[in-house]
């Protein structure tokens, strides 16, 4: 029978662990996107959501039951206002269940805002109104530039698993 020396397999527990570090400290972060991070969710009134721009998608997701296709829209701001941009954007839900995959695509899609590259992940689903409850989830850009409020936004991704 083989046996693992001792010494290999501290080495190994050792690799594991700083493996474990780097993760918790963001360094094996994709360095193309740029540093964000959420901050929560903001509350939308019916004046603020014409602020908001459309952003049409397409998205794909697979499971055992087949692979699903289908458009939908998110609603984007940026906002330039404070010490850092914020950018937040909402989905609306809709009765069919499409939306929820359209979700589940957004939390591994790519936001092109302009040049910058940014996480979808902060795109919150809704089944409000603005004005009556609809709360939209923001992400603090982290980075010394600033995108332009009217820079073009463009979502993609990969199929993703339902």
């Amino acid at each position: 029978m083989l046996s693992i020396p001792r010494w290999a397999i501290l080495a190994l527990g050792a690799a594991l662990l700083l493996f474990g570090l780097a993760v918790h400290m963001g360094w094996l972060r994709d360095p193309s996107f740029a540093k964000s991070d959420y901050v929560g969710s903001i509350d939308v009134s019916a004046d603020d959501a014409k602020l908001y721009r459309a952003v049409p998608f397409e998205w794909r997701v697979t499971s055992n039951a087949g692979s699903f296709t289908g458009t939908d829209t998110a609603y984007i701001r940026i906002n330039n206002s404070g010490e850092r941009p914020t950018i937040c954007g909402w989905l609306r839900l809709d009765k069919g269940g499409n939306s929820i995959r359209a979700t589940r695509w957004l939390s591994e899609a790519r936001l092109f805002a302009g040049d910058m590259k940014l996480t979808a992940l902060f795109v919150a689903p809704v089944d409000k109104a603005p004005g009556d409850g609809l709360t939209a989830g923001c992400l603090r850009i982290d980075e010394p530039t600033r995108p332009a409020t009217d820079a073009p936004f463009k979502l993609e991704g990969s199929p993703v698993r339902e």
